[in-house]
């Protein structure tokens, strides 16, 4: 059962989400995250009720939690054929599948996510979850040129992203039609040119970090193409920060490659949600606790968890 690891992005973070881990064998990871972060009492803050939308906090809490799931997971036998994340998430894929130390990974997410609040603070934005399917939105979108499509989610769900009056003009514009919207609590428009000054940060950050080629392939956001090789990553890495995610495809992508089990590995449980709606042949888990892992292993206690599988480079 060819197996892929999903990691999530932004927008999973719950208050919750630290505790369980705090203390685990795998939780070496957090000390290297709160030590990129420059702060001893990271995680404590990472607690606070408002972390979530925290940018510079957010970011670099969701990749630790991610990657002390994985290191568990790894720890147990749980194996990758392919790795896939959304948005922050392939930061956290690119480092399972082998391309970035952890220290190195961290130092990258702590600086995208400063970088990223830079920018909301600078060119305020928003985001807008609407129906994919909603009549009359490619329309409206044509009328709004300065209003992108931030996240192809599923088949029921786009996300855009852009300044604050032009997006809250999108949103009434589809509301006159009947279309209802959620706006999305986040601090800026994310994946939107208005991500440009970020994308340059961390494209600097990248220059100055050795990115190995991937041991398993990771399926990136940015087109869904099928990647290994280190400055393939890279460049799709910066990228992420202004193009649209488009994690339908991605779904699809592996599903393509034979892939029939995936796990979300880290806090939130939205990606596997998504993949449920996306592609319901798909066997989804989620691992975002110890405890989820312990029932994941009891669940599967009566066949191997490392054999050998294939997927297509």
């Amino acid at each position: 059962m060819p197996r892929a690891l999903l990691f999530p992005g932004q927008g999973s973070l719950r208050p919750d989400a630290v505790a369980p881990w705090l203390g685990h064998p795998a939780a070496g990871v957090l000390d290297t995250v709160a030590a990129a972060a420059g702060s001893p009492d990271f995680w404590t803050q990472a607690q606070s009720p408002d972390a979530g939308r925290r940018t510079a906090v957010a970011q670099p809490a969701i990749f630790g939690l991610s990657l002390a799931a994985y290191r568990a997971l790894r720890d147990a036998g749980v194996t990758a054929d392919v790795v896939a994340g959304h948005s922050l998430g392939e930061v956290s894929a690119a480092t399972a599948a082998g391309c970035l130390s952890v220290a190195d990974a961290a130092a990258l997410v702590v600086e995208r996510g400063r970088a990223m609040a830079k920018a909301c603070t600078r060119q305020p934005g928003a985001m807008l979850a609407v129906r994919r399917d909603a009549e009359g939105l490619a329309d409206v979108l044509a009328e709004h040129p300065e209003v992108v499509v931030a996240n192809e989610n599923s088949p029921e769900q786009t996300v855009l992203a852009g300044r604050d009056g032009a997006v809250r003009a999108v949103a009434e514009a589809l509301r006159a039609s009947g279309v209802r919207s959620l706006p999305l609590q986040v601090e800026g428009a994310f994946h939107s040119p208005l991500m440009s000054p970020a994308s340059f940060a961390l494209a600097q950050a990248i220059e100055h970090t050795p990115l190995e080629d991937a041991e398993v392939p990771l399926v990136s956001g940015v087109d869904a193409k099928l990647v290994t090789h280190g400055d393939e990553i890279a460049t799709r890495l910066v990228r992420g920060l202004t193009a649209p995610v488009r994690w339908t495809s991605v779904l699809h992508r592996l599903v393509a490659e034979g892939v029939d089990e995936a796990i979300e590995v880290g806090p939130g449980g939205v990606l596997a949600g998504l993949a449920r709606r996306t592609v319901p042949t798909l066997v989804v888990h989620t691992v975002a606790t110890p405890d989820d892992l312990t029932a994941l292993l009891a669940a599967r206690d009566t066949r191997p968890l490392d054999h050998a599988r294939t997927v297509t480079r």
